[in-house]
């Protein structure tokens, strides 16, 4: 592959060729658009794209490749939700500079073929970085990580604002420090930063941010109005509009708020579970696990599994095991016991049968929220997001609502019907 100058004025240009060359054939000029908007130097820019339009790949990924190749000495930050994404992307940088065609971009460059003489999860710094500085061509943070004391000459906050972010008031707050020790300490002056994701919460991070740029899935043509219309079915109608369609769009009618969070405590056994299973279509399988603790609050944690029931045993019987859980509960109506035989048989699982004939609704409202049952819950930090997800965009009629009904049967085990407990736990 012979580079030309003219090679490299159209990679300026156009940075979303340097994808293309190492097979992100999904990229197009729009991805370069936002390559060049987000890295400007001494500016502060936002923009905000709906999942699955590969602003990872293009801004964070390939535009850090792009930068480097123009502007050999930055010091550049990657920053997502946590450490190990931010790391991914290192490992994914670091892979796609190995590439015959970028090495041979780089070589017509500089000079020389590029080379990584530090290579860790942390940190990138290639041979042609001349400055010699703690920090290398490319960092990778955490929004927990500490950064007091570095300096960068680029930042790029990648999907920093996450569901965790709309679950929980404390994330929102850590989220805010961290972005206001970034701009104000971390760059160094007269340097820029790059916000990009998509909203969660009226009150996230994203009010301390420039005014983003908005690429909405019915923009970009990224997605077939096929595969929109399975997204949204799949999706509560909450979470599609802050992931898709980059508004808020908290119902007035939404019952559930503000989320308590206590660690899981292992000691104690006498935990009971509950499944609302699935088989095909949009119904997500959803688990809770429930305990009562001393001071008579309860423990909780949830999971979802989008995929069909039978896939996911190996998962229910390590999160059993794990939780120290007795009985799991699961409703017969459509399946004439098939999920409670089954634990038993394959997994040595107790399981109990019941037949469902309560409204879902009344359910939901009377055994979660006017019970108090609701305001009684400590839920594990590891509980799945989407699980909460689910429970706190709820109103009636709206679907998924798995997690909703199964921690209404939760409740309705451990409280009766009328908040008086079934039995002592």
């Amino acid at each position: 592959m012979k580079i030309t100058n003219e090679h490299l004025i159209r990679i300026r240009n156009h940075p979303h060729l340097l994808g293309l060359l190492v097979g992100k054939k999904d990229l197009t000029e729009l991805h370069s658009d936002w390559i060049k908007y987000i890295w400007t130097i001494g500016q502060h820019k936002s923009l905000q794209g709906h999942r699955g339009s590969y602003k990872t790949t293009a801004i964070t990924i390939i535009g850090s490749i792009w930068w480097m190749l123009f502007h050999p000495d930055a010091r550049i930050g990657i920053v997502r939700e946590n450490f190990t994404d931010a790391s991914e992307c290192l490992k994914n940088i670091s892979a796609m500079m190995k590439k015959e065609e970028i090495k041979e971009i780089f070589k017509f460059a500089h000079g020389f073929y590029p080379k990584a003489f530090v290579d860790r999860a942390d940190s990138l710094v290639f041979n042609f970085k001349k400055t010699i500085t703690p920090e290398g061509n490319i960092n990778a943070y955490g929004i927990s990580t500490s950064i007091t004391g570095t300096h960068l000459d680029f930042v790029l906050c990648d999907d920093f604002v996450t569901i965790k972010d709309k679950t929980s008031k404390a994330k929102r707050e850590t989220t805010k420090i961290i972005l206001e020790e970034i701009v104000n300490n971390v760059l160094d002056p007269g340097m820029g930063a790059g916000f990009v994701g998509t909203p969660w919460h009226k009150n996230d991070a994203w009010k301390l941010c420039p005014e983003p740029q908005k690429h909405d899935v019915y923009s970009t043509g990224i997605l077939s109005e096929e595969e929109i219309l399975k997204k949204k079915s799949r999706t509560t109608n909450v979470t599609f509009a802050s992931n898709y369609e980059l508004r808020h769009a908290i119902s007035a009618n939404a019952i559930f708020q503000n989320p308590s969070y206590a660690a899981w405590d292992y000691r104690i056994k006498t935990g009971i579970g509950h499944i609302d299973a699935a088989y095909t279509g949009t119904d997500t399988n959803a688990m809770g696990f429930i305990a009562k603790k001393n001071d008579g609050r309860y423990q909780g944690i949830g999971w979802i599994h989008p995929g069909n029931i039978k896939d996911w045993w190996s998962f229910i019987k390590e999160k059993w095991q794990q939780y120290y859980i007795g009985t799991i509960y699961c409703e017969n109506n459509s399946d004439k016991g098939f999920v409670a035989d089954a634990l038993w048989e394959k997994e040595k699982i107790p399981a109990e049968n019941y037949h469902e004939a309560m409204n879902k609704h009344v359910k939901i409202r009377t055994h979660i929220l006017e019970n108090g049952f609701w305001e009684l819950i400590d839920w594990d930090p590891k509980t799945d997001p989407e699980y909460l997800n689910q429970i706190l965009d709820y109103i009636e009629g709206a679907e998924p609502d798995d997690a909703p009904d199964d921690l209404a049967c939760l409740g309705r085990i451990l409280l009766g019907e009328d908040g008086d407990a079934l039995w002592d736990m």
